[in-house]
């Protein structure tokens, strides 16, 4: 519960920042302050942030995550959030926390916050031998995304810690979805990928 507060509280704290952000129908990854950095840390052992600017013409924003097993995806989003835009010009946040428990699940927060007002969402996950997995984790290297329907924002990936296993992270013509992308995802035991749509 506390962390689901503190979460909460930096969605907040990121959307005031998020004001700041000029680029307009783009979304972008924001400096954090020290104190911003230091309630991510407490309150999830991963965590992605992205400041988003929208037209009028923007009327919904659309989160998810999506599971990938060997590279196969599973039939259904292991966390969903949808919420609508004010149908006019706009700056928010969107702010994803991936939190580990002891009972060897994962537990994901979403939230979307704008001058409007918040959505969130939590979901637990059960992912099995975490202790003989790697955590490898990224977000997309472009900078100033343009809007669309079929962003890729980040990735986590859980790998064998044995000899051999992939050690790297997603890689660039993965967010570009280059032909074959979700090729990539085969070497990986399990891959958790951030998707978002921005709907006119």
């Amino acid at each position: 519960m506390k962390k689901r507060m503190s979460i909460a509280l930096l969605s907040c704290l990121l959307f005031l920042s998020a004001c700041a952000a000029t680029d307009t129908n783009k979304l972008t990854i924001p400096e954090l302050t020290d104190r911003e950095k230091q309630i991510l840390e407490t309150a999830a052992n991963t965590a992605f942030v992205f400041d988003y600017t929208a037209d009028q013409n923007y009327t919904k924003v659309n989160l998810w995550v999506e599971k990938y097993k060997k590279g196969k995806k599973v039939a259904e989003p292991i966390s969903e959030l949808s919420t609508p835009l004010p149908g006019e010009s706009t700056k928010g946040s969107i702010v994803l926390t991936v939190t580990q428990t002891l009972e060897e699940e994962l537990l994901f927060s979403a939230s979307v916050s704008d001058a409007k007002g918040s959505a969130s969402v939590s979901n637990q996950e059960e992912l099995k031998s975490m202790d003989d997995m790697a955590t490898l984790f990224n977000t997309n290297p472009q900078e100033g995304l343009l809007l669309s329907d079929n962003m890729l924002l980040a990735g986590i990936v859980y790998t064998s810690t044995t000899e051999g296993s992939p050690t790297s992270t997603l890689s660039s013509d993965f967010y570009e979805q280059k032909e074959g992308y979700l090729d990539e995802l085969k070497k990986y035991d399990v891959v958790y990928v951030l998707r978002a749509s921005f709907e006119k």
